[in-house]
């Protein structure tokens, strides 16, 4: 009977020690939690304030007007064309706004890009949102050393590499996995760039992981150069594609981090090559390279 007490006593000494060690554990993990789970919060609000303030910069008249164009001959619009987004409302939230990025893999489907004119400011938008406030979602970018008449420009964005679709983060996933892009944006064509002077699909023609500062960006001068380079990219892109590159194409590179390694190494940035093709261009800029 003693030594059966004495074996409960014990059984329940290590059960209350088992219990403890357990909720001691919970509470580790939540603390440990906690900071990223509230990171992730304030990305998911920032995104989608984000998506709200292109939401409502949408012309409600867009969709109308562009059912009675007769675009079979060529993508030249009239100058008082109603574009889809009002950049003069999205200027008023921040005049750095020169573009929105469309996509099936966005979250909320599109973002503003903003533009700057020198490295320091362009790295502020690296932890700040669109409307100036301190942000870890930060704002996606054009390279300051290019604008929308450039050959080949840059736009970078963050991987949050959480498995969700905020900024560039389901970009990297689709553009590393040959069956998830064949099933997604390689499929529906969806990615689209819309300026205030046209509109422009973005065709995926290759992803390369490399350090993107090797990649030269503006304008050719040697459009030999410029297909030797394109057809580099191709050759070492991880996916392949059907989409054929021209001595005079543009291109848009959609740059982020990969899922691999760390952040702080140059060489782990993941690169999409977008043939970028006009769609709809305002008459203005008939005979001006876009």
């Amino acid at each position: 009977m003693k030594l059966q007490k004495e074996n409960k006593f014990k059984q329940m000494v290590v059960s209350g020690l088992s219990k403890a060690a357990i909720i001691a554990g919970i509470g580790v993990f939540g603390f440990s939690f906690l900071p990223n789970f509230m990171s992730m919060i304030e990305t998911k609000l920032d995104s989608n304030k984000q998506t709200e303030i292109v939401t409502q910069a949408i012309n409600p008249e867009y969709e109308e007007e562009k059912q009675n164009l007769n675009l079979e001959e060529n993508y030249y619009v009239p100058q008082e064309f109603t574009e889809k987004y009002d950049f003069q409302k999205l200027k008023e939230i921040n005049p750095d706004i020169v573009a929105v990025l469309e996509g099936s893999c966005f979250e909320g489907g599109y973002y503003p890009i903003v533009k700057t004119d020198n490295q320091d400011e362009m790295n502020y938008y690296l932890n700040h949102s669109v409307d100036n406030q301190k942000s870890s979602l930060g704002t996606i970018f054009t390279d300051c050393n290019t604008d929308e008449n450039s050959q080949i420009q840059r736009i970078w964005g963050h991987n949050f590499n959480n498995g969700g679709n905020t900024m560039f983060t389901k970009l990297a996933n689709i553009c590393q996995n040959q069956q998830e892009f064949d099933n997604s944006i390689g499929q529906d064509h969806s990615l689209k760039l819309y300026t205030e002077n046209g509109e422009y699909d973005l065709d995926v023609a290759a992803c390369v992981i490399n350090n993107p500062t090797t990649q030269n960006v503006g304008t050719y001068n040697d459009q030999n150069q410029f297909i030797n380079d394109m057809n580099n990219a191709i050759n070492n892109s991880v996916i392949q594609t059907n989409t054929q590159i021209n001595p005079n194409d543009q291109i848009i590179i959609l740059t982020t981090c990969t899922n691999l390694g760390s952040s702080k190494d140059p060489n782990n940035r993941i690169s999409v090559y977008c043939k970028k093709t006009p769609t709809l261009i305002k008459e203005m800029n008939h005979g001006k390279t876009l």
